[in-house]
């Protein structure tokens, strides 16, 4: 397999021939002084080669011979070259234990995988599509960032901040009566069993999978039902999952099922999904920013279309979603 040699063991080579030269010289004088004959042999050896580093040993020798002795003498010089010298560094540093592990299971809870039952779910989407206020991927993609930065996104994205927080900081009272107010927040019926179901089926799940004696005291302290993002900021918060990292991945999986829902009523193509997930990249950051600031005198929304669309849908002919 060819070598390439890196610019380090090239300036070592043209070094050592600059010294051969010099003994080469130095052993003529010499010579010619004493009647010795002499033989200068340089010999490059590579030693060892792996994918990361190259060892290369390159030794002269110098062979003295005068009547009645002959004397070797041997200089050897070693260097290894390390291939990670020729690309740039990497300066990124690595995930803690810590930091790995809050990852994996944020990722795990928020995958559409977790059994949460959020595919069955449309958020009256349904009903705007047979309205006609959905009929591509642009108008989806208008309803979603309404939906998102002025409605049921937005509002959910404050209950976990305060949820989280209030866990967090050990704070009993205000994460009881954030999770009673959340539960109340809902519009419609169908809305109220669409987040009281998932957040139900969320702490099922993180309880048998991920038990933690700080969650079991938590889940304890909320009295009425818990909601879905309740149930997010909870968990998170009990196994020190950071808020930020959870709120914009909250923010992720809703979309995510928002428009997964649209893509199978309009229909949408796989393509044209994700063009409106890109699309809604900025008001999902944006609205994760907000609501992490805001204060519950901040909850409210303006999308009445969204909220009427999840009251005509409970008496809908013909339903795939039960929201």
């Amino acid at each position: 397999m060819p070598l390439r040699m890196s610019r380090q063991v090239m300036d070592i080579m043209i070094m050592l021939i600059t010294i051969m030269d010099t003994v080469t010289t130095i052993m003529g004088t010499t010579t010619m002084a004493t009647g010795m004959t002499r033989t200068v042999m340089p010999v490059m050896a590579m030693t060892s080669m792996s994918m990361t580093s190259i060892a290369v040993t390159i030794t002269i020798i110098i062979m003295i011979t005068t009547a009645s002795t002959t004397t070797t003498v041997i200089l050897m010089l070693m260097t290894t070259n390390k291939a990670a010298d020729d690309s740039p560094p990497n300066d990124s540093p690595a995930l803690s234990a810590d930091e790995g592990a809050a990852l994996y299971r944020l990722m795990t809870w928020l995958s559409p995988a977790f059994p949460v039952g959020a595919f069955s779910y449309s958020s009256g989407i349904e009903w705007a599509v047979e309205a006609g206020d959905i009929t591509d991927a642009a108008s989806l993609q208008d309803w979603l960032s309404a939906m998102l930065s002025d409605g049921a996104g937005f509002c959910d994205g404050v209950f976990l901040a305060h949820v989280h927080r209030a866990a967090s900081d050990g704070d009993d009272k205000a994460l009881r009566e954030v999770a009673e107010l959340a539960s109340a927040f809902a519009p419609s019926r169908e809305r109220q069993l669409e987040t009281t179901t998932q957040g139900k089926a969320f702490i099922e799940i993180a309880r048998n999978a991920w038990s933690h004696e700080a969650m079991e005291r938590l889940i304890g302290i909320c009295d009425s039902p818990i909601v879905y993002p309740v149930a997010v900021g909870l968990v998170s918060a009990a196994h020190g999952v950071p808020l930020s990292a959870t709120m914009h991945g909250f923010f992720h999986a809703v979309v995510s099922n928002w428009i997964s829902a649209g893509a199978r009523l309009v229909p949408l193509g796989q393509t044209d999904s994700q063009r409106v997930l890109a699309a809604l990249e900025p008001v999902v950051v944006t609205t994760g920013h907000r609501a992490m600031a805001a204060s519950l005198d901040d909850l409210g929304g303006a999308t009445f279309r969204s909220d009427i669309a999840n009251m005509r849908h409970e008496t809908q002919y013909t339903r795939l979603f039960r929201s």
